[in-house]
């Protein structure tokens, strides 16, 4: 078993320092803390333990960069959920994060592969819609599989840089 759920909380800060602007954090998929890399489904407590570590907000509103693997592996195909770019059964994703969360959510989803980076049109849309959310004063979390490189290229490119820890 690995680290907490969510892995990677990462808090960001914005290069410009105007009052009156949202929050912006970064982790890792849901059962990543946990499992690691393995493809397992987590279970119900690790996806209640993901959801209940997340931010404080009264609204959150997720940039999504999940996607697929190297292999064409879904990374939602962990999950009771799934994207809202796919056709199927069951809960989206922000369909899923507003029953658990009980608040206001909005997921924008930017897929991408896993270990290939991110195409620049990907980037530039993705940073986007970070960069509204946040002036809109909104709790803004992205996510990618480890919630460490895709989750930092698309905060640097929309001007933040990471909070240092208080370890």
């Amino acid at each position: 078993m690995g680290q907490a759920e969510p892995i990677n909380l990462r808090e960001w800060s914005c290069h410009e320092k105007a009052a009156s602007k949202g929050r912006l954090f970064t982790c890792g998929r849901p059962g990543r803390g946990t499992f690691g890399r393995a493809k397992v489904c987590p279970l119900a407590p690790v996806l209640l333990a993901w959801s209940a570590g997340l931010p404080e907000c009264s609204s959150l509103h997720v940039v999504s960069l999940l996607g697929e693997k190297t292999s064409g592996f879904s990374e939602f195909d962990y999950y009771p959920f799934r994207s809202a770019l796919k056709p199927g059964s069951g809960p989206s994703f922000q369909q899923w994060l507003q029953a658990e969360l009980g608040k206001e959510v909005v997921v924008e989803e930017f897929p991408t592969v896993d270990g290939r980076g991110i195409p620049s049109d990907v980037l530039g849309a993705a940073s986007s819609a970070v960069r509204r959310a946040f002036v809109a004063q909104r709790t803004v979390l992205v996510i990618d599989s480890a919630g460490a490189e895709r989750t930092a290229r698309v905060c640097e490119f929309a001007g933040f840089d990471a909070v240092p820890s208080r370890d």
